[in-house]
């Protein structure tokens, strides 16, 4: 019996851990497109329908898992973190379209204005979502951000493809984010029928989806742009050649020089 009892701690402790591991990533989601931002001083490459998007679904999901907060608190704890962040990375996108004096006070400026109209923005869905029935508030406070975090993929994936780029984009998200769905999912299955599980877990599997898309279309536009690199290299080459046969005084010269050294 004593033995049973303790499997089920250390079980349950398990499940306890994959929680607060998932909460922790999902705190940390964001931090590394904000410091690759900083550390280039641009936001060339990241989307800014991404950060919208996603921020858009953060706060409206902040202000519905406020409505039971003790039993969300983990919840509402990642999506205020990711929010803040969100507001950071947007300020980068006014700031850092060009060289400004004083870079740190606005940045820290706008942030808090931002942060200001997330919480504005939260609050209205709260009152909004208190005020209405129980499952219009689960289709508008939990499926739809659902929808929009993975809506918020496209206009990314668009800016891998349209600007053959991907180095603007920080893929220490996609690892916290898929990170964090995982453990998230772990805990669910661990702690829940697997029916009901597998309802909740249906928009993290979805994310962790969309991330391998991601993934795939960054190493197609890699691919491409070698392969591209690569074909104007040889066609360069291939002008120098056709010049130095056209040019029998160049190619003397060449001559010369070799025989020199």
């Amino acid at each position: 019996m004593a033995g049973s009892d303790s499997g089920s701690d250390a079980v349950e402790g398990l499940v306890t851990a994959c929680g607060v591991i998932a909460t922790v990533c999902w705190c940390l989601l964001l931090l590394p497109q904000a410091r690759k931002n900083h550390s280039k001083l641009s936001t060339e490459g990241l989307s800014l329908g991404l950060i919208l998007v996603w921020h858009s679904a953060g706060a409206v999901g902040t202000g519905y898992y406020c409505l039971d907060l003790s039993a969300n608190f983990y919840a509402g704890l990642s999506f205020t973190c990711f929010g803040v962040v969100s507001c950071l990375i947007e300020a980068q996108f006014l700031i850092y379209r060009k060289p400004q004096a004083m870079l740190f006070l606005k940045l820290a400026g706008f942030t808090l204005l931002f942060v200001a109209l997330q919480f504005c923005t939260s609050l209205v869905s709260y009152l909004f979502f208190s005020a209405v029935s129980e499952e219009v508030a689960y289709a508008l406070g939990n499926v739809c951000p659902s929808v929009l975090y993975v809506i918020g993929f496209f206009p990314q994936i668009w800016e891998f493809i349209s600007t053959r780029d991907v180095t603007g984009y920080s893929f220490g998200v996609t690892a916290f984010d898929v990170a964090g769905c995982v453990f998230n999912c772990i805990y669910l299955y661990a702690d829940e029928d697997p029916l009901d599980a597998s309802k909740e877990a249906a928009p993290f599997l979805a994310i962790v989806f969309m991330h391998i898309v991601l993934i795939v279309t960054a190493v197609a536009v890699l691919g491409c742009s070698k392969r591209t690199i690569s074909r104007e290299q040889i066609k360069k080459a291939g002008t120098e050649d056709t010049k130095g046969e056209l040019d029998p005084e160049l190619n003397e010269s060449k001559s010369s020089e070799n025989i020199a050294i």
